[in-house]
Formats: C-alpha cells, structure tokens, sequence
C-alpha cells in the first residue's frame, strides 16, 4: 500500500468506511491506462460524465468538443484558465476544503493527501503519458501530467470529506471516469467542455 493510503488515512481519526473509500480512489488512479484513447472520438460514456461534471459546478448546457490528435499543441497553447467556466467554480474548491477539514478535525489529513497524493500520480502516469504525448511537445506533456495530478489530488481531497454533510456526491469521479476511458478533460472553452 502506498504511503498515501497510510499516512492519508490513518490520520483522519474518521470511520473505516471513509479510509476505505479513498484508498480504493487512490488504487483507481494509480491503474489507469493514461491516454489509452486518444485520437479515438465520440464516445457518449465519456461525454456524459462530462456534462456531469460540468453540470455539478453550475455550467449549464455544454456541448462536448472533440479534438483531433493534430489540434493538440494548439488547443493546449489557447486555453486560458480565467476564460474556462468550471475553473472559475474550481479555484475555490481548495480554500473549502481546508476550512472543511479544519471543522472536521482532518487538516491532518488533507495536508498529508495535498502532499502526497499528485506525486504517487506523478509517478504512475508520466511514463504513458510522455510515450504518448512527446510527439507533441514538452509543453502538452507536462500540461497532461500537472492536469492529472490536479484532478487526483482534488479527487482524493473531496473523498476525505465526502461523509459530512454537502460533501457526499464527489464530482471528481465524472473526470476518473474519463481518465479510466482513456481520454483527457480538457476543461470549458466557449461553452464546449474540450476532451481529446
């Protein structure tokens, strides 16, 4: 078991039914097939948890933006993350989990995972992802792994916190849904959510 689990777990002083369910998170994470779709397109089991995740944060009515493998490089250097609508919800979701956690008595915790969590990813992903991504460039490839651990780290952030009340629907599961398709989240450019 990784030190996540031990350390992210074993410090929260919450019930065994909660440290299980971020392990098992964590375990889904570290089994993905990074990337394994790409260039593959149209895929409704991966648009709809799109439009959920979307959905979740209040972006209403998004269309799915398939990219071409050649629409990569381009796409990366265009989005602005102060122009992505489900970013605008997002950079607050950390400042909530603290003071979350902070009530729950699991600042702790959600340090431990904060630290540990996007290196572990880190570390399972940027093999497949560099083999897929280096034809790309350097950029995309460390675009795709900092997007991955985000998502992981947010992922596992809102699991620890996800048996206190307002917490118990963790959108994050839309995006792990899309990673174990192998494909990548994007975000909301002009009001379409952008996957590749």
């Amino acid at each position: 078991m990784s030190t996540v689990s031990e350390k992210g777990i074993n410090h929260t002083g919450a019930a065994g039914t909660e440290n299980a369910a971020v392990r098992r998170l964590f375990d889904r994470f570290v089994n993905i097939d990074w990337l394994s779709s790409l260039g593959r397109q149209g895929n409704e089991q991966v648009e709809h948890p799109l439009r959920q995740f979307a959905d979740f944060f209040g972006v209403r009515h998004v269309e799915v933006k398939w990219l071409a493998e050649q629409e990569l490089r381009s796409a990366i250097e265009a989005i602005r993350l102060e122009e992505d609508g489900i970013w605008q919800a997002l950079r607050h979701v950390p400042d909530q989990f603290k003071r979350q956690a902070e009530r729950a008595g699991r600042l702790e915790a959600l340090l431990a995972l904060a630290d540990e969590v996007p290196p572990v990813i880190f570390q399972h992903s940027f093999d497949q992802l560099f083999a897929v991504l280096r034809p790309y460039g350097d950029n995309v490839v460390t675009t795709a792994v900092g997007y991955m651990m985000y998502i992981g780290g947010m992922a596992c952030a809102w699991e620890l916190l996800s048996d206190l009340e307002g917490w118990e629907t963790n959108p994050f599961y839309f995006l792990i849904a899309v990673l174990e398709r192998g494909h990548w989240p994007l975000g909301v450019v002009n009001g379409q959510f952008v996957v590749i």
